[in-house]
């Protein structure tokens, strides 16, 4: 049975919530009784006050409104004294807007209500992106709040185009999700596509990322990143400009891009704040750190292990030296080092962040020396752990750098079995996994793995912007045109 709007059920359904504002008004020029709902805390009291409580006791035209559809019809037009406001006859849509932070007049008579925006949170202030550090470039990033966050973005793309399409999802929870794109750019078949995954999100509440993520992804399985997400609201708005879609949560302080590419995680803002060819050489270096990251500790283990005759003569014979006193076999070494370095990242950020500098050095520093002095592991396994530490770090998308050093302990771990046959079977099953994610329509691997030719001057090099003369053709299908 649908509700109907009624002032006595909802101070019934809020009886025992004492945040919750429920406020008999009296037009006492035509005897007229409305309600005043609203949440403290969350409303502007300040705007209730001066948008509609003083309108509705000093304005002298009230009087002339003898039934409550022609209080309405004034408050609506001739009377509205803020901009945003509407009127509403559902009984969910009432609450789930003033629970999300507006005000509402109701009237039982005519079983409606009249919505004021009057929202007001308490928000940090806008400041320099923390993941996503920036040289030459804008300072300012995202934030919690959803319309400061919209509001950013449109003050970029100043385009009768760009649309902000709000969304719900959360059972309990009610979280405001607005779907950005640009009409006349994006393909409106992914934007079909991906408000019908938020539409199917059957949860109480979304708390984390990963609750709106989990449910966005094709394959839940694989552990690499199939959304990216950005601090920045300039990377957000280029990636509009492309033809992607942006979905802006409540409650986030970052904004994630659809449909998700590989080459689009190993991009930077910074590429093209400097010269091409300086932004060339930046991303050529993080496809290498990628490859050492992933395969140096496996090949390490599989020449020294399975195969020593591979190595240059002088190197072998250095290793060889080094490890005479350790106990331990070079994969066992290898592998111990990684679980450690694993562990001082998590040490770093569990800890408050003056106590955490201090374990990486302590841990990196004096443990890994006392661990050569004592021959418990080579000085050569720490060299090779520590690049391929630090080669991970290079990656611009956390998420992105996590699914590599998952990837690099099992790669380890088949170097261990196979030697280089299980290094090159494992490098085998994940070209195929990496080529076989599709993301709303758009392959993961996206230039690199299409048939037909494809546009590659934004992918392992950056070309001169005169270059990108068009959009990608999977992301903007009709409108590629991008400048003459």
């Amino acid at each position: 049975m649908e509700k109907i709007i009624n002032s006595a059920e909802i101070k019934e359904l809020f009886k025992d919530s004492s945040d919750i504002g429920l406020r008999l008004i009296k037009i006492s020029q035509n005897n007229i009784k409305i309600h005043i709902f609203c949440v403290d805390g969350l409303v502007n009291t300040q705007l209730l006050d001066e948008a509609i409580l003083r309108n509705l006791k000093m304005d002298p035209y009230l009087s002339g409104c003898l039934t409550e559809r022609m209080l309405m019809d004034y408050l609506l037009e001739a009377g509205a004294y803020h901009a945003f406001t509407k009127e509403e006859t559902d009984y969910d849509n009432l609450l789930r807007a003033v629970l999300s932070g507006m005000a509402a007049i109701i009237f039982d008579g005519e079983k409606k209500a009249i919505i004021y925006d009057l929202r007001s949170f308490e928000t940090r202030s806008i400041q320099a992106p923390e993941e996503e550090g920036v040289i030459k470039g804008a300072k300012d990033s995202f934030i919690e709040a959803m319309r400061v966050n919209t509001a950013l973005i449109r003050r970029r793309i100043k385009s009768e185009f760009l649309v902000v399409e709000l969304l719900c999802a959360g059972r309990l929870s009610k979280t405001d999700i607005s779907l950005v794109y640009l009409s006349n750019v994006a393909d409106m078949g992914k934007v079909a596509m991906i408000r019908d995954a938020i539409s199917k999100i059957d949860i109480d509440n979304i708390s984390t990322p990963a609750f709106i993520e989990e449910y966005l992804v094709e394959n839940k399985r694989s552990i690499f990143p199939q959304i990216m997400y950005t601090q920045r609201p300039d990377r957000a708005a280029a990636n509009l400009s492309d033809g992607r879609i942006a979905l802006v949560v409540d409650g986030m302080p970052f904004v994630y891009i659809l449909p998700c590419q590989l080459v689009m995680l190993m991009q930077s803002p910074e590429d093209y704040a400097n010269h091409f060819f300086v932004g060339s050489s930046l991303r050529f270096i993080r496809y290498i750190a990628m490859i050492i990251t992933l395969f140096l500790p496996a090949f390490y283990i599989a020449a020294t292990t399975f195969q020593s005759q591979m190595l240059p003569v002088q190197l072998a014979l250095s290793i060889q030296a080094a490890k005479q006193s350790v106990p331990f076999s070079s994969a066992a070494e290898v592998i111990g080092l990684l679980i450690a370095f694993e562990l001082l990242i998590e040490a770093g950020l569990r800890l408050p962040k003056a106590v955490g500098t201090a374990i990486s050095i302590l841990g990196g520093v004096v443990i890994g020396q006392s661990a050569v002095a004592a021959n418990l592991i080579s000085p050569a396994v720490v060299v090779i752990v520590a690049l391929a530490g630090i080669a991970g770090f290079v990656m611009p998308n956390q998420d992105l750098s996590s699914g590599i050093r998952v990837s690099r302990f099992m790669l380890a771990v088949l170097a261990c079995v196979g030697g280089f046959l299980g290094l090159a079977f494992g490098l085998i099953i994940l070209i195929l996994h990496l080529c076989g994610l599709d993301n709303f329509g758009t392959a993961y691997m996206s230039p690199f793995v299409d048939a037909d030719k494809r546009d590659h001057k934004d992918t392992l090099f950056r070309y001169p912007i005169r270059f990108f003369g068009k959009r990608p053709p999977d992301t903007a299908p009709v409108n590629q045109t991008k400048q003459n």
